[in-house]
């Protein structure tokens, strides 16, 4: 009996060695270019909320430096234009055109860790929260 507890405590212990890695890939911090490669043309999703209301955000970013955010609600959908920029010492730089972020300039560093953007406020308005993460997609969905 102990020789078969022994022995399935052996055969567990090499399953849970054997099983997938929940390690986080390592993040990266983005340089200008690497910024603008990542979002033109692509989108940007984050989904939010709990069992009782939810809500998902889509971004996406033009190479003439124009963005649009979507947020769809349980029963609305808005839709936001705004301006972003990269600047010089690689900070992203974004301004929404309604009451996002006071409707001021808020400046993010950005890093990327697999198909995640992590944007980490540095200066200007931080619209709510310090760090937002985002899914990454290529290409930009069509009911956009």
């Amino acid at each position: 009996m102990r020789s078969s507890v022994v022995a399935l405590l052996f055969c567990a212990a090499v399953l849970a060695a054997c099983g997938t890695s929940s390690e986080a890939p390592p993040r990266q911090s983005l340089s200008a270019d690497e910024i603008e490669t990542a979002l033109v043309g692509n989108t940007l999703v984050r989904l939010m909320g709990g069992a009782f209301f939810s809500w998902e955000y889509t971004g996406v970013h033009a190479a003439d430096g124009t963005m649009v955010g979507r947020v769809r609600g349980p029963s609305e959908v808005e839709r936001v234009p705004g301006t972003w920029e990269v600047t010089e010492d690689d900070l992203y730089c974004r301004t929404w055109s309604n009451n996002w972020g006071d409707g001021r300039r808020g400046c993010f560093r950005v890093s990327r860790a697999g198909e995640e953007l992590i944007f980490e406020h540095v200066s200007g308005t931080s619209g709510g929260q310090r760090r937002y993460a985002y899914q990454w997609h290529a290409g930009v969905p069509e009911d956009f």
